[in-house]
């Protein structure tokens, strides 16, 4: 990965809906450069996937929580694979300290929250967990 690279990254980051051309001009190479960058860095894994980020007025509709899981298993991996199979998980990390995981929820409503917390409590090799409410974004 070089410099246009990692340049291209960071303005996809920011605003992922960049046309080809915008991004070609900000990084000064052509369209073709950008294009071929794009397709290799997706099909190489650096690029997983395009999002969407909702606004604040659509955020606002979406119940958001965390859940820090205490795994008996030493190999968070089976446990992580299980977990993004669930409707309503998001990005799941791993951890230092008493917890093994963390998992983002996202959901619409607080009783399909209540069955996404449950169907967690069953995955093989989770011991405990500790949920909380995300109630609003304090930064960016």
């Amino acid at each position: 990965m070089d410099d246009t690279d990692r340049g291209l990254l960071r303005i996809l980051m920011r605003d992922g809906r960049r046309s080809v051309s915008d991004l070609a001009s900000d990084l000064g190479v052509s369209r073709a450069t950008v294009q071929n960058r794009i397709a290799r860095m997706t099909d190489r894994g650096t690029i997983a996937k395009f999002t969407v980020e909702l606004g604040p007025d659509d955020e606002e509709a979406v119940i958001s929580a965390f859940c820090l899981l205490k795994l008996i298993a030493n190999d968070t991996r089976p446990t992580a694979a299980a977990l993004r199979k669930i409707e309503g998980t998001g990005d799941i990390h791993s951890l230092s300290g008493s917890f093994d995981l963390i998992v983002e929820i996202r959901t619409h409503s607080l009783k399909k929250l209540d069955e996404i917390l449950d169907d967690i409590r069953r995955v093989p090799d989770v011991a405990e967990t500790v949920s909380s409410l995300r109630l609003a974004k304090v930064s960016r």
